[in-house]
């Protein structure tokens, strides 16, 4: 089969695939109900704005507008980069509230008076837990959680060399996306801010500042007879417990946030991917199967999602079309989808890039029709790992890392240091060295009280 046959059963696949999905998209977006923190003025916002471009569109993709689809296309790529902008901010924030929560229940566990632990027993009840299975998946999986339930008690030289490791080991890989998602882990893990897309993005979840300070003025603390302080300001352990109890609320915001973000965004995908397919020759919406059946419901749900006036039972009738279409069309549809965009970029790959350029635009549908909501649309060609790229990997990390200690107090590095580790793949070479790790890490511990939150973390984890 030629390659302009496999590019046009794509697209004719892909197009159907997208009306599918974006109907039932448009169906399950979430209601979302303000609240007093922001999220929900943020995310109402972005659903407002995707309800409207998307009315536009879709009647530019009735009237046959080619113009008119193309600048709408762009438009709703433009609100998808941004989303995905703040959806990047959104999980930064959300990993430096885990990390400076977990400080907080730790600094509050110190003064709990409880009986004495026997580290020993502890460790062969928890170690029989993470051995349990046959599967070294699962065991590999629990022994992350260990290493991120305890608080690293290592000096910085020996936690980089460590990473260093690690990164020496994607030399020579003709791929280097294996070596950027792995150091995308590691700075996500320690919650490194990273180059905002979009300034305004920055701008939109600066409000989560002023939630996140008073956890981060409270983290900066020394612990003496009981007693938590910063600068001057006394902050007692119920203080401190309610500013724990505060993040969790923020966090679980950011949760529910960067959720309903991921809906509007799938459906942006689909759409997006239907005005790129639009231009396309020949015009896939000649030959498809569903948009008859399904663009109806789709202009009657954008509808009824931003409040307009929709008839009842005309909204029913097209809904029920829509779902008709689903039952019958999507599975064949995936299968022959998963199928034909391999065979595809395979020969796309063997193109220069002049030639490769016809190809873009199905292939930017594809990665909308992925399973990431936040895909990137960018196809960067296959580039080897040299010694000199991993050096310079190391070396930026090693600098981010050391500016996210600059000024922290050791639990906040130690804390730091596990949710990184935690991420590496596991370096332990017997069931010895992670006894010898945990006993490690739960003698270091300031006190009993401190070493059953740690035991109370692993055990919530296996």
């Amino acid at each position: 089969m030629s390659i302009k046959s496999i590019e046009r059963r794509l697209c004719s696949s892909f197009y159907d695939m997208a009306w599918l999905n974006l109907s039932a998209g448009i169906e399950n977006l979430p209601e979302i109900a303000p609240d007093k923190d922001g999220f929900g003025t943020l995310t109402e916002d972005f659903r407002k704005q995707f309800l409207t471009e998307g009315r536009a569109l879709t009647e530019a993709f009735a009237s046959g507008d080619r113009e008119a689809v193309s600048a709408g296309t762009e438009k709703i790529l433009a609100l998808r980069a941004l989303i995905a902008a703040v959806a990047e901010e959104l999980t930064r924030y959300r990993a430096e509230g885990r990390l400076l929560r977990n400080v907080l229940l730790r600094r509050e566990a110190v003064g709990l008076s409880s009986g004495p632990v026997n580290v020993e027993d502890e460790v062969r009840e928890l170690l029989g837990k993470m051995f349990a299975s046959d599967d070294p998946m699962i065991t590999n999986l629990r022994i992350r959680s260990m290493v991120a339930a305890f608080p690293a008690r290592m000096t910085r030289s020996s936690f980089y060399d460590r990473i260093a490791g690690y990164l020496s080991l994607y030399n020579g890989q003709e791929d280097g996306d294996g070596l950027d998602a792995f150091v995308y882990r590691l700075r996500s893990a320690a919650a490194v801010r990273g180059n905002v897309a979009e300034v305004s993005a920055a701008e939109k979840t600066s409000f989560l500042d002023p939630l996140l300070q008073p956890a981060r003025d409270a983290v900066c603390v020394t612990v003496a007879e009981g007693t938590v302080t910063t600068d001057n300001a006394i902050k007692t352990p119920e203080e401190v417990t309610a500013i724990a109890d505060r993040l969790g609320e923020t966090n679980a915001g950011i949760d529910t946030a960067i959720g309903e973000l991921e809906s509007i965004t799938r459906c942006i995908n689909s759409i997006a991917a239907i005005g790129l397919l639009s231009g396309m020759e020949p015009d896939p919406e000649e030959t498809s199967s569903v948009v008859g059946d399904v663009r109806p419901a789709v202009i009657a749900q954008l509808d009824k999602a931003a409040d307009a006036d929709v008839d009842a039972a005309e909204y029913e009738s097209a809904t029920a079309r829509a779902h008709a279409a689903m039952e019958t069309y999507f599975e064949p549809l995936s299968v022959l989808m998963e199928t034909e965009t391999g065979r595809l970029q395979a020969e796309i790959d063997k193109m220069d890039d002049e030639a490769a350029e016809v190809y873009i635009p199905v292939m930017k549908a594809a990665r909308l029709m992925s399973t990431s909501a936040f895909a990137s649309l960018e196809h960067t060609p296959a580039v080897p790992v040299t010694p000199e790229r991993v050096d310079s990997c190391r070396e930026e990390l090693n600098r981010e890392f050391d500016a996210c200690f600059a000024g922290q107090p050791k639990a906040m590095v130690r804390e730091i240091m596990a949710a990184v580790l935690a991420e590496l793949p596991v370096w332990f070479d017997s069931r010895t060295e992670v006894m010898e790790y945990m006993l490690q890490s739960l003698r270091g511990c300031r006190t009993d009280g401190e070493r059953r939150f740690a035991i109370r973390l692993l055990r919530a984890a296996l």
